[in-house]
Formats: structure tokens, C-alpha cells, sequence
């Protein structure tokens, strides 16, 4: 029961899997999906019976040699998700993964496989979660294969409780004239880290890359992007935004590259700190890389501060008690992230995070 509620909702949904340490609970699919040809369940599974649609894309886009936790990821990895979607196929209701962790002192390594062929459609939603714990690890992996004129939305829900380390590699193929928007969600962990990456590889693709996070006691959030644009009139526009508390820390590094013989491409990048507490920081690095000599459009900003004196004076000069005018603040702080979440469920579930991380912080 406490899965499932830490599963929470999403609306219906046209399939569901649980991962409950490093052991697949539950798996379900609309049988109506699977009729069509869809394949959703354990990665394992996949691998043994259905090869010809797995192994042209496992490891294709992150290697075992990436790093050393991509390394520890590969001799370790324990259970994972493995979705397909045939050209043309739409799926309307989301598809979930929740990953729960409840043992001290434990490890797991989930990866993620989603591969969307020609103008299919599908919206993905992968929730970690876990209690409170002494010490645990979670070392992701996600790749994303967003074939010609597909269109992909992936949500990564990150909510473990304190004492659990994060770490998540995230990198997705966008193909000709398809469209793939992801959002990244960081509010628990004790050490959470993620590498978020879009190869925009062929003409025409755009990524639409959003991210909030909220730290608060000792908690580190990093966030590391990359948009790679080697195809031609392709577009990407990345927006994170993060509140840190108490002696939390946050720091976000992120490149645009636009490669030679890439030419008429759109780039922007935007990151935002707001900070509620005098010890807590945030460092925002953003970067661009213009490697090609045709026309581009390509901007960056990034920012950090505290709650502004003047509109909290203005606020509480209209007779708002301070505490509500700076709840006001900062949910208008967030306000352009969640107003580009189009999944209503999702958008509900933020806020009310929002509500209880400020609230958290009143007491």
C-alpha cells in the first residue's frame, strides 16, 4: 500500500510498473496497447524474448565506458523498463515506472529504454521514491529514441526520502521533425545528481527541456545539461528552476552545442535560483559552444538571489501576512516552469509539493 500511494496519480494510465528494490512487482498494460503491438514490462524479459527490438538500442546512447558509474551501472543493473512504441501508434493515456526503494544499506541500478518509432506518440512518467533511510544508492540510466516525427514527453519524478544518493544519466536521440519535451522533478535525496542530454542528430528536431528542484537541510541537488544540435533547423529551449533552503546547495552546469554544419537552429537556455535562507547557495554555469559558421539564434541567463525586498514589501503593504506574501513569491517564482507542464495530474502534484516544501519551512 504504501508503493502504490507512493506511486500516486497520474490520471488513468495505459500501463504501470513497479520496482521494488531491485525486484519487478507489478507490471500491467492496456491489453488494447498490446494488441497494437506495443511492448512494456521488464527490461530483462525484453531482452530474452523480444532481442530484435531491444539490442539496436540498448547502450546506444549511454555507454558502459561513460563514466564510472556508468561502468558500476552495467556490472550492477538491477531490473528496468523497457517500452516501445510501433510507428504510428498514439497513446493517449500516460505509461509509469515507479522504483522503491525500503532497505538500509542497499543498491539499485534501474535503467530505462524507451524507443518511439516514426510518428508515434507517448507520454512516459518515471517516479523514484523511498522512505527515509540510513544510506542507499540510486544509480540510473535513461535512453530515449524518439524516431522521425515522433512525439516523446518523458517525466522524471525524483522524491526519495533523506540518506539516499541519486544518480541519473538521461540522454535521448531526437530524429528528423520530431519533438521530445522532458521534465526534471528533484525534490528528495540527500545527493541528488542528474545529466540530462537531447542529440538533436537529424533536421528538424526540437527538445523543450524543463526542470524544478527544491532543497532544503543539507540537501546537494546537480544539475548537468547538455542540448547538441548536429542536425539543421533544429530548436531546443531549456528551463530550470530551483528554491533551496536552510544550508541546501544547488549547482547547474549546462552547454549548448550547435555543431559544424548545423545551420538555422534555435538555442536557448535558462536557468533560475531563488534562495530563502541566508546559508543557502546556488552556482549556475551555463555555457555555449557555436561550432558552425551558418546563421543561428542561440541565448543563455542565469540567475541567484534571494526573495526580493520589494516585492515582499509590496505584497505586505497590501496587507499580506509575510509568510503568505512570500509562499505568493515563490510559487510565482515556479509559475513559468508549471504553466509548460501539460499534464495536469503532474502540474497538481508539483504544486502541492511546492505548498509542502514551503510549509515544511514555516514550521
Amino acid at each position: 500500500e504504501e508503493i502504490l500511494a507512493a506511486a500516486g496519480q497520474v490520471g488513468e494510465r495505459a500501463g504501470l510498473q513497479i520496482q521494488r528494490n531491485s525486484e519487478v512487482m507489478i507490471t500491467h498494460l492496456d491489453p488494447a496497447l498490446g494488441d497494437r503491438g506495443v511492448w512494456f514490462g521488464d527490461l530483462d524479459r525484453a531482452i530474452a524474448e523480444r532481442p530484435d527490438l531491444v539490442e539496436p538500442y540498448l547502450h546506444a546512447l549511454v555507454r558502459t565506458d561513460r563514466s564510472k558509474f556508468t561502468a558500476l551501472h552495467a556490472a550492477f543493473r538491477t531490473a528496468g523498463t523497457f517500452l516501445y512504441v510501433p510507428p504510428g501508434v498514439e497513446i493517449e493515456l500516460p505509461l509509469q515506472t515507479m522504483t522503491w526503494i525500503d532497505a538500509e544499506d542497499s543498491a539499485v541500478f534501474p535503467r530505462t529504454l524507451l524507443v518511439a518509432g516514426e510518428n508515434a506518440e507517448v507520454t512516459f512518467v518515471d517516479r523514484y521514491g523511498s522512505p527515509p533511510l540510513g544510506r542507499a544508492l540510486s544509480d540510473a540510466i535513461v535512453e530515449i529514441h524518439a524516431g522521425q516525427g515522433s512525439r516523446v514527453r518523458y517525466v522524471a519524478l525524483q522524491e526519495f526520502g533523506e540518506g539516499v544518493t541519486h544518480l541519473a544519466v538521461q540522454r535521448a536521440r531526437v530524429g528528423k521533425d520530431a519533438a521530445l519535451k522532458t521534465l526534471g522533478v528533484a525534490f528528495g535525496a540527500s545527493l541528488a545528481r542528474a545529466e540530462v542530454e537531447a542529440l538533436l542528430a537529424e533536421d528538424g528536431g526540437s527538445s523543450e527541456m524543463l526542470g524544478v528542484y527544491f532543497g532544503d537541510a543539507e540537501q546537494h541537488i546537480d544539475h548537468r545539461s547538455i542540448q547538441d544540435h548536429v542536425g539543421s533547423r533544429t530548436s531546443s529551449d531549456l528551463l530550470y528552476k530551483g528554491a533551496m533552503r536552510d544550508r541546501s546547495n544547488a549547482i547547474y552546469t549546462g552547454t549548448v552545442i550547435i555543431e559544424k554544419g548545423a545551420h538555422s537552429c534555435n538555442a536557448y537556455q535558462t536557468n533560475r535560483n531563488i534562495l530563502l535562507s541566508e546559508h543557502a547557495r546556488a552556482q549556475s554555469v551555463p555555457n555555449l559552444e557555436i561550432l558552425s559558421n551558418d546563421p543561428t539564434r542561440c541565448g543563455h541567463a542565469a540567475s541567484v538571489g534571494p526573495v526580493s525586498d520589494d516585492e515582499l514589501f509590496y505584497l505586505m503593504s497590501r496587507g499580506i501576512p509575510e509568510k503568505e506574501a512570500q509562499r505568493l513569491i515563490v510559487f510565482g517564482f515556479f509559475a513559468e516552469v508549471l504553466d509548460r507542464v501539460d499534464i495536469a495530474e503532474i502540474r497538481e502534484g508539483l504544486e502541492q509539493a511546492i505548498e509542502n516544501e514551503i510549509a515544511r519551512g514555516d514550521r
